[in-house]
């Protein structure tokens, strides 16, 4: 097989797998994840049930590859707001008057706020993206193979890294280093608040009694407060950069990366 037909063949077989992952996006707009069947999504691609798992060995695999996809049309998003911030900031700092010997420096809670409501907005946005982040441990990680989860890591954590930077820039209170880790902790909230917002029926009928107005939560406002107060904060220690296991996998060449034995 020429390389040219074998380039083409592969192109082909991503082209497909993109055409499932969307297929799979789709349908869980339409039905809860627990409805969901690889069935379905054969039916909706019109391909052959056996086909599906040749590209996905498990339903929770598939729908990994979906939460890949939308997180990384989320960080591009956050990406683009962030870079603009940043530029608008130094542009406006460049025409501010120069502060008096002494004066105090603008406060920083304003750059947090901002920041803090562009993530919280983009999010927001995007439900059925969160709705799919708050089962991501408990349940789209449980059924996969080393590899796919490999994959899929490796990719966040390029997202984070890159971001992460971006947050810095925006955010002089943090210290090189410190976006990354402070990303991982708004993505702990993000979950966290995500299950909190979606009870059960029998919870939603209870959290609708007069004296239960506490629990009655809206994502997109306590996702943004919490994001601030994390923000403006900036005191918490820096996670070990270990536990993001950056130097490991940096260390680690594409052809050793395979399941550990045992």
């Amino acid at each position: 097989m020429s390389s040219t037909r074998r380039a083409r063949k592969e192109e082909q077989k991503e082209e497909r797998r993109r055409f499932i992952i969307d297929a799979a996006w789709q349908l869980f707009q339409e039905t809860p994840y627990s409805e969901v069947t690889m069935a379905q999504v054969a039916e909706r691609t019109r391909l052959a049930k056996g086909t599906l798992y040749l590209y996905f060995t498990t339903k929770e695999e598939l729908f990994l590859a979906v939460v890949d996809q939308e997180l990384a049309k989320w960080f591009h998003d956050v990406d683009i707001h962030l870079t603009h911030f940043c530029a608008s900031r130094g542009e406006a700092s460049a025409a501010r008057p120069r502060p008096r010997r002494g004066a105090p420096a603008a406060p920083a809670e304003d750059a947090a706020a901002s920041v803090a409501s562009i993530l919280s907005t983009t999010l927001a946005a995007r439900d059925a993206m969160t709705r799919l982040l708050g089962i991501l441990h408990s349940v789209l990680e449980q059924n996969v193979s080393y590899e796919a989860a490999l994959r899929f890591k490796l990719s966040l954590l390029g997202h984070i890294e890159r971001t992460g930077v971006l947050l810095e820039r925006c955010l002089p209170s943090l210290a090189p280093g410190e976006g990354g880790p402070t990303l991982i902790r708004m993505y702990a909230l993000l979950i966290g608040m995500r299950q909190v917002c979606d009870p059960s029926d029998v919870i939603r009928d209870i959290r609708s009694r007069p004296d239960m107005g506490l629990f009655r939560i809206n994502f997109g406002e306590e996702i943004r407060a919490s994001f601030a107060l994390l923000l403006s904060g900036g005191s918490a220690p820096a996670l070990a950069s270990e536990r993001l296991g950056a130097p490991v996998l940096r260390g680690i060449g594409s052809a050793e990366r395979r399941r550990p034995e045992g």
